[in-house]
């Protein structure tokens, strides 16, 4: 019976110093991966790098810059020799409705959960078909399942993400290559941000908005997507391919 071990295994998560991305970290570590923090933060990525062991390293990556992906993938290949799992993680945006939008928010948001995803995928490939193929793990999210006005960009930005991930599973299929493409779709996630976001001034219309939108659910924890994360990293999950995961306790109900 295959399991999801994932002993011997090369993991890069990007974003990973905190919120989604650490609990994904602790999860993947946890389950025996050497893992590769991957972020612009590299106080906080530091840390838990040396605060988890020699498991774990941290590689400062601006995700939305190619020449620092390819700088990502040649350290990776230099310390570690191989990839099996890339968890494009990093993402964001701040709220704005059409009216309220400028077309620079719109680029960044766009850059920071599109760009980075596509030029993710495309420097990794080479080295994940190099150990025999892997798994690519794309965080989305349920604002990519549905409209929320005051989140505009994040939303079409995610679903745009999420049809994406099925191009680069389906072309992977195609070209007999041996790599897996998910996405993870979380709901509401206890992280910095989220409380953030929550506590900002003029927040209340924003957390009525997402009160209406979740109206079944409770708050969940990072833990609970570092679970999805690794089953999809793992070989049990090796005939799981181009899906959509919801991790959200019944938010899209």
């Amino acid at each position: 019976m295959l399991n999801n071990d994932l002993s011997n295994k090369v993991a890069v998560v990007t974003g990973g110093a905190d919120g989604i991305g650490e609990g994904i970290v602790r999860t993947l570590c946890g389950r025996g991966a050497h893992v590769v923090i991957a972020d612009i933060q590299d106080e906080k990525g530091s840390a838990i790098a040396a605060e988890l062991g020699v498991s774990v390293s941290f590689a400062l990556l601006d995700v939305t810059e190619p020449d620092s992906w390819s700088n990502l993938v040649t350290e990776v290949e230099s310390s570690c020799g191989r990839l099996d799992i890339l968890v494009n993680n990093a993402g964001g945006g701040g709220f704005g409705n059409l009216d309220q939008l400028t077309i620079e928010e719109w680029r960044k948001i766009m850059a920071l959960n599109m760009d980075s995803v596509f030029l993710g995928c495309k420097a990794a490939s080479t080295l994940l078909q190099a150990d025999g193929g892997g798994s690519i793990i794309n965080i989305s999210s349920t604002n990519a399942n549905r409209a929320w006005p005051m989140f505009s960009g994040y939303c079409a930005a995610k679903a745009g993400m999420t049809m994406f991930s099925k191009c680069v599973a389906q072309h992977f299929l195609e070209t007999n290559v041996k790599i897996r493409c998910n996405t993870v779709h979380p709901g509401p996630i206890e992280t910095p941000n989220f409380k953030r976001l929550s506590a900002a001034e003029g927040a209340e219309q924003l957390m009525a908005d997402w009160e209406k939108n979740n109206p079944f659910t409770e708050i969940g924890t990072v833990e609970d997507i570092g679970e999805v994360v690794a089953f999809l990293a793992s070989d049990a999950a090796r005939y799981v391919n181009a899906s959509e995961f919801v991790a959200a306790g019944g938010t899209l109900l």
